[in-house]
């Protein structure tokens, strides 16, 4: 999936359609939605080529649908040592494919999940492994439906209609993708709140911290990546008040990475 970089006029890549996975073991929620924006299609196109390649080479080589893959939380695929080291490989062609036959040379310093996990945070992520490996059946079991539960409820009281149609907004329909986007940071803020207790009671005290870090980390800098978005295209205004609340006001002023990641959205 694509992010913020040279792209962002074209296509944004984001999570939370809310709907059902069903696989032979368990029901999961995947959250995947985009909204195209005003831009160049040729480039959409181009990168199209690219993700439908990578597509191939992912199923084939992880033996994983991609349709039912998801970046957040970590899918167990990527908790896995081996198969996460060849994810990060396979991520790596993809942005190579972005950079040689899009000019999307901003890509590799964009936040993406694989460039979060594989290049800025990947020292951190490895040292969460373990412990995320351990807990991922009950942090799926106990935050990942409940966080779902939770918002649909709240939905429900609220009298907000379900997004039931497919996953792709235009600008026309911004409106309706900042709802979905108001779902995600809730998701995410929930899940984030659940699972911390849950990794300090299974894991060491390390690996407990490394874990919540590693969470809290993606969350944070994906939230900056939104607001990154909305500001750069004059829709400071629309952000969702629940993916404000996620943005840490000095985080970039604090981390080089992220001033880099905000460099390459210009």
């Amino acid at each position: 999936m694509v992010y913020f970089s040279s792209l962002i006029f074209t296509i944004i890549f984001l999570f939370d359609s809310f709907f059902i996975l069903t696989t032979s073991y368990q029901t999961r929620f995947k959250r995947d939605f985009m909204l195209i924006t005003d831009g160049n299609m040729t480039d959409a196109k181009c990168f199209e080529e690219c993700q439908q390649d990578y597509r191939t080479k992912f199923e084939y080589t992880l033996n994983q649908s991609l349709t039912e893959f998801y970046d957040f939380p970590f899918h167990p695929v990527v908790l896995e040592s081996s198969s996460f080291q060849l994810y990060c490989k396979l991520s790596e062609q993809k942005t190579k494919c972005f950079a040689e036959k899009c000019n999307d040379y901003a890509a590799e310093n964009s936040f993406s999940p694989s460039n979060f996990v594989c290049i800025f945070k990947r020292s951190l992520f490895e040292k969460a492994l373990n412990c995320l490996a351990k807990t991922e059946p009950i942090t799926f079991l106990k935050c990942d439906h409940e966080c779902h539960e939770e918002i649909v409820r709240s939905d429900r009281l609220k009298q907000v209609t379900p997004n039931i149609q497919n996953q792709i907004f235009i600008s026309s329909e911004l409106a309706t993708y900042e709802t979905e986007l108001d779902k995600l940071c809730r998701f995410q803020s929930c899940y984030m709140n659940c699972m911390a207790p849950v990794v300090k009671e299974m894991c060491g005290e390390d690996e407990s911290k490394h874990a919540v870090e590693i969470v809290e980390s993606y969350v944070q800098w994906h939230a900056d990546d939104i607001s990154d978005w909305h500001s750069i295209t004059g829709n400071d205004e629309t952000l969702p008040k629940a993916c404000q609340t996620l943005v840490k006001t000095h985080s970039k002023a604090d981390d080089p990475i992220l001033q880099i990641i905000g460099n390459a959205a210009l």
